[in-house]
């Protein structure tokens, strides 16, 4: 009996054999759904690039200065589906806390008038001074010249857009 089995497993191993071949490949699993990017980002603006020290105008920009602005003011036109535009001017240490907070109110109104005059609209666009309290340089040790040179990170206006 065993001498009569051995053919028919023989045929069988073959057939199995013979059919794992002529099976299609699993299909490959589908690529995770990947949300595409946000169009949300961040954008710092030197306040030395675009204001004369300790003013908040942009009457007077210099051709980089203008040029950045209206890169910018572009880029926001073109984000798509924008919730929220906030735009926060920052100042460094030198001088009084009161003064500090009002120019660079005055700056990030400046920028935000800017965006405004390009075409972003006015809804979008809150703007806030928040003086010297968020300083990205500190500056130790430095006087005169070179502490308003070494602060200069400080001078800077953020502007962050929120899109969905």
């Amino acid at each position: 009996m065993y001498r009569q089995s051995k053919p028919i497993l023989a045929a069988f191993a073959a057939a199995c054999l013979v059919a794992a071949c002529a099976t299609a490949p699993a299909p490959e699993p589908a690529p995770a759904s990947v949300p595409p990017p946000s169009a949300s980002f961040n954008h710092t603006l030197s306040g030395d690039a675009l204001f004369a020290f300790g003013k908040a105008s942009v009457d007077n920009l210099s051709d980089a200065g203008r040029a950045e602005l209206d890169a910018l003011a572009e880029r926001v036109l073109s984000t798509p589906d924008i919730e929220a535009i906030r735009v926060i001017g920052h100042s460094d240490r030198i001088g009084k806390d009161a003064a500090n907070v009002e120019l660079s109110r005055k700056r990030a109104a400046a920028v935000r008038d800017y965006l405004v005059a390009a075409g972003v609209s006015a809804g979008q666009i809150t703007a806030v001074g928040r003086g010297s309290v968020e300083p990205v340089a500190a500056c130790e040790g430095e006087r005169n010249q070179a502490l308003i040179d070494c602060l200069a990170p400080n001078r800077r206006v953020e502007v962050r857009v929120q899109a969905l």
